[in-house]
């Protein structure tokens, strides 16, 4: 009977190990989704930011006088 209750033991520990799995790999999948948001947020920073720096250059370029 040892031998019996060591392979349901065994058996049951596969089966919580694959749920964890899945879990895990639930969990991955929104991480892995909100870092792409971020990263999307973050090219429209820098993008607003490049935009301003250009405005500026052009802002600041020669003068004339009046």
């Amino acid at each position: 009977m040892s031998a019996l209750s060591d392979i349901v033991e065994s058996l049951r520990k596969i089966i919580l190990m694959q749920d964890k799995i899945d879990h895990l790999a639930g969990g991955i999948s929104r991480l892995s989704a909100d870092v792409m948001d971020h990263e999307k947020r973050l090219i429209r920073i820098e993008t607003m930011i490049e935009i301003r720096q250009a405005q500026a250059r052009r802002d600041d370029g020669p003068r004339r006088i009046e």
